[in-house]
């Protein structure tokens, strides 16, 4: 894209999220993601900001799109929740505006609206890989479990319906099953392990994406059998390095989850503030563009990230270790 005349007003970009680190600890990871893009990607110093929390909520998700829609908003990005998400993205379709979200995996986002460009794997992507690992794990027996939010319970959907069609058996209390699953937040997750754990359980326990955080806590010991399905890497060891590099530069410190896909796509954002483009432009370029980023080649297709991949780790005595790749 040619670069646009400095006279020119800046795109007018919407952020919101849950920013309470008190919260979440992935709010912390956000906003350094954008503390990082801000001093390190050219082309983001003339955007024109506006940042509303949408508390992870979808009722208060739905009062911050109609703020940025009165603000003239030509985009918005984040909205890392699910349930943020899925109240906020009809009223963007409606208005026009494209959603740019790094996070909110559930399905009916990109599915019922193609205004929305989604920078990780989606529900159904995360149920399939898990699933296939299942089955090389031979555990044909799975419990399936998610907590209250609109994330956990349609990801639980997902898995259930990955689990019908490739072969294998949802049952319904956990004594009957080879593995359990947990669909949920980050939180509730921990809570759930922690529990299974102190009743006795040792059965394989399998968490989902918003777990793999080293929030999560460290395994015991004699724990072997935890394991979180979250979102992969790039192939290219190059592109992995860009991003914690670039962390560790202002916050000598590793990137934790969700760093590399809000950093991505801070990337895309850059190239599309570069290129003058405005609200009414932007879906059809997201569409049908490629974007070149430091760390890896951006496209989608109906909203999905082309490259997006999943891993599964393991919490151990020293934090999580990835075991897939």
């Amino acid at each position: 894209m040619s670069s646009v005349d400095s006279r020119l007003p800046g795109l007018r970009v919407g952020v919101s999220a849950l920013f309470d680190p008190d919260e979440t600890p992935h709010a912390r990871t956000f906003m350094r993601a954008l503390a990082v893009a801000r001093n390190c990607i050219a082309g983001l110093e003339r955007v024109q900001w506006r940042f509303l929390d949408d508390a992870a909520d979808a009722v208060r998700g739905a009062d911050v799109a109609r703020h940025m829609i009165d603000w003239k908003a030509d985009l918005v990005i984040g909205h890392f929740s699910s349930d943020a998400a899925v109240g906020a993205a009809p009223l963007y379709r409606h208005a026009g505006i494209a959603l740019l979200t790094p996070a909110a995996t559930i399905d009916c986002l990109t599915l019922e609206h193609h205004n929305v460009f989604r920078f990780c794997p989606s529900d159904r992507q995360l149920a399939a890989d898990l699933v296939r690992w299942l089955a090389t794990r031979q555990w044909p027996r799975v419990h399936v479990q998610a907590d209250d939010s609109a994330h956990g319970r349609a990801l639980g959907v997902a898995i259930s319906a990955a689990l019908a069609s490739a072969g294998l058996q949802r049952v319904d209390e956990p004594g009957q099953a080879d593995v359990e699953v947990f669909a949920g937040r980050l939180k509730p997750s921990r809570e759930h392990w922690q529990a299974r754990r102190q009743a006795g359980s040792t059965r394989p326990l399998v968490l989902t994406d918003d777990a793999a955080s080293p929030y999560l806590g460290r395994a015991a010991a004699h724990d072997s059998n935890t394991f979180v399905i979250g979102f992969g890497a790039p192939d290219s060891a190059g592109n992995r390095c860009q991003a914690q590099v670039l962390h560790r530069s202002l916050f000598a410190a590793e990137p934790q989850t969700y760093f590399r896909e809000s950093l991505l796509m801070l990337y895309v954002l850059a190239e599309v503030a570069r290129g003058g483009l405005r609200a009414a432009q932007l879906p059809d370029a997201f569409r049908h563009s490629t974007f070149n980023t430091p760390l890896g080649a951006v496209s989608f297709d109906q909203g999905e990230l082309r490259s997006a991949t999943t891993c599964v780790w393991t919490p151990g005595p020293t934090g999580l270790s990835r075991i897939t790749r």
